[in-house]
This record gives C-alpha cells, structure tokens and sequence, in this order.
C-alpha cells in the first residue's frame, strides 16, 4: 500500500485541524480573531503534511497536532504588540496586582495614551537598554491613521477589546471593524519595513 501524499493528508485531517487549533485558542477569542487563528492552525497542518517523514516514528497525527499548536503560537506571537521581555513584565504586574487586591479593583497595568501625542510620550522618557530605532516611524504612522483606525488601533490593542466589543464602542459591525484595523496595521507595518 502506497503513502498517502500531502494534499491527501490535508484533506484526511482538516477536520482534525480546526479542532485542535479551536482547543488551542482561548475560549475568549471570538470572532473574526478566532477564525484568522484557526486558519493559521490549518496553515500549520499543510506545513506538517509537507515536511512529515514517517520514518521517525511519530504518527502524522501527532506531528500535525504539534504544528498546528506551534502556527497558532507562532501567529499569536506576531500580533502581539508587545516584545517577549515587555510580555513578561506586564504579566509579572498583573500577577501582582491580583496578588496585592485588598477587594478594591486593581489598577490596569497599562496606561492609555492619546496617540496624537505619542511621540511625546516617547520622548519624553526613554526606556533603558535598547530602543527600537523604528519607533518615530511607527509614531509618524500612528498620527496619519485616521481618527477610525487610531480609535480601533487603541480599542483592540490598547483595552484588548474584542472585534464585536470594539464594533459597539465605534457603532460598526464585526466586519466593519476588521476592515479599519487591518488598514491601520498595514500602514504601520510598511512603515516600518521602510
């Protein structure tokens, strides 16, 4: 009996994919962010049904699973505005504001910034260590956005409000939502790959 070849395995385990990758993903995540994480899950079983060789012993399944698991991370990571180091801050602050909540509500441990005045803000003080020299072109970028994108820009990664919650905050739907913010993020990107 021959091996299946990788356009067979997708199909056999599409299936299978989206449901390892909807376990993957935070029951919080709804939406338009679910899909676009499920679709990256499905991304990493055509990389697994590739690059899998069945002479190490492991079953596709279990390959697949573990490269659907690692896209998702992979594509979380990406969109994560924050740096690996800033990540682990901000969950070492969280971690101490619900360690040190005496019944009153904790402060958010993030501050919302006007983006008109964000170079401002940069400027004004400046982390230790290493800078990001795209920073002032992130800010030019930020203060071309329309006043749309800069409100879902900060709804979205600012609060970390969801699509349907930032769509109720702006009075657009999910989709007229996805729309704005995709823009915004895909200006900011070139510039900063300028």
């Amino acid at each position: 009996m021959s091996q299946p070849n990788a356009d067979d395995r997708i199909i056999a385990h599409l299936g299978f994919a989206r449901a390892v990758a909807s376990r993957s993903i935070d029951p919080r995540c709804r939406g338009a962010d679910r899909e676009d994480l499920i679709a990256d899950g499905v991304l990493g079983l055509v990389q697994a049904a590739r690059r899998y060789r069945g002479d190490r012993g492991a079953s596709f399944g279990a390959y697949a699973a573990r490269r659907v698991r690692g896209q998702i991370l992979d594509a979380l990571r990406e969109r994560d505005p924050l740096t690996r180091s800033a990540r682990r801050a901000f969950r070492a602050a969280q971690r101490a504001t619900e360690d040190g909540a005496t019944g009153s509500p904790a402060n958010p441990p993030y501050v919302e910034v006007s983006l008109d005045r964000i170079g401002d803000v940069a400027e004004v003080r400046p982390v230790a260590g290493r800078r990001d020299d795209r920073w002032p072109l992130v800010a030019s970028a930020l203060r071309d956005l329309t006043p749309l994108e800069r409100r879902v820009l900060v709804l979205s990664y600012g609060r970390g409000l969801t699509l349907r919650e930032i769509g109720g905050e702006v009075g657009l739907s999910e989709s007229g939502v996805c729309r704005p913010r995709a823009r915004a993020r895909a200006r900011v990107r070139s510039a900063c790959a300028a």
